[in-house]
């Protein structure tokens, strides 16, 4: 049914295509109508009940199987263990006490006296003060209560005996003498002659000397590295292989650059070389290149860390040595090959 259905959709929008499109034909050649061509319809399903495995048997219930309750516990009163009598009390026994101490009064020293001042003779006779000495002032002791208090003394000074200072006979006063003046001289009177004339002062000129500039030392310079062979996956350092060190000095107006080659010594046995730079101050246009290897299966250099460019030491750093006051510049390493092409050198 529901195939029919979709066929008589199918055809109802046929239909209406055509009865659109009617306008487009000419008169001579009508439409053909050509019938929809119907699907045999499928016959309808079959229903097949679903196949029902047989249930579970239902369970048996198992009463539980209850164990023996235990018996009631039996009451057992505790033992009693016998009490401990009553403590007896015994009084403490009292050490007899001290007899309180006897106050033995202080002696008291009477202060020395002070012999007068002697005073030396003078026009006048001083006049002499007796000194007064203040009484002495008496603090009386604390006591405690158990103790009884002391029967104090109060100690009595002797007066002081004055003693009259001594004075020596005064001398009489000086007897004045007038000074005797002797007649002064006339200062001499000079006549100046016409034809002197007082001498003139001699003045140097100055002399200028410029200041002394402070000694500064020149800072030494050096190049070291190290020269190895790579022959394939082996790699060994080279004794007796040199480096050099080219320095182009920019021309003056009108003439070619200058090159200054400078040669390193034959490294040693583990392929390391130095070379000094006393003669160069500036490093600017300064280069360091491979120059000859001893080994003839190893003597074509390789551009690995610039060995055939070159190494410009304006962008390398150093290292300072302040004891020494020396830059060294550390480059490398190098490689030389065996027998093959080398490349060529860029021209930069």
């Amino acid at each position: 049914m529901a195939i029919t259905r979709a066929s008589l959709a199918i055809c109802f929008l046929l239909s209406l295509a055509t009865i659109a499109t009617a306008d487009y034909y000419s008169p001579s050649s009508p439409p053909v109508y050509t019938p929809p061509t119907h699907k045999p319809t499928l016959p309808p399903p079959v229903y097949t009940p679903p196949a029902y495995k047989p249930t579970h048997p239902p369970p048996v219930y198992t009463a539980p199987v209850h164990k023996p309750t235990l018996p009631p516990p039996v009451y057992t009163t505790p033992a009693h263990k016998p009490t401990l009598p009553p403590p007896v009390y015994t009084p403490p026994t009292y050490k007899p006490t001290l007899p309180p101490p006897v106050y033995t009064p202080p002696t008291y020293k009477p202060k020395p006296t002070l012999p007068p001042p002697v005073y030396k003779p003078t026009y006048s006779p001083p006049v002499y003060t007796k000194p007064t000495i203040p009484p002495p002032v008496y603090t009386p002791p604390v006591y405690k209560p158990t103790l009884s208090p002391p029967v104090y003394t109060k100690p009595t000074l002797p007066p002081p005996v004055y003693t009259p200072p001594t004075y020596k006979p005064t001398l009489p006063p000086p007897v004045y003498t007038p000074p005797v003046y002797k007649p002064t001289l006339s200062p001499p009177v000079y006549k100046k002659s016409p034809s002197y004339s007082p001498p003139t002062t001699y003045v140097p000129k100055p002399t200028y000397s410029p200041p002394t500039k402070p000694y500064v030392p020149e800072i030494l310079k050096a190049v070291d590295g190290i020269i190895l062979c790579k022959n394939g996956y082996e790699t060994y350092p080279i004794q007796g292989a040199k480096a050099k060190i080219v320095c182009s000095e920019p021309g003056s107006y009108g003439k070619s650059k200058k090159d200054v080659v400078i040669y390193s010594d034959p490294t040693d046995s583990k392929g390391y070389f130095h070379v000094s730079l006393t003669s160069i101050k500036d490093l600017l246009h300064c280069r360091v290149k491979l120059y000859t290897s001893p080994v003839e299966t190893c003597n074509n250099p390789t551009n690995v860390n610039k060995g055939l460019t070159g190494v410009p030491l304006s962008m390398y750093g150093y290292r300072y040595h302040a004891d020494k006051n020396l830059k060294i510049f550390s480059i490398g390493p190098f490689y030389f090959t065996g027998h093959k092409a080398a490349p060529t050198t860029p021209k930069y």
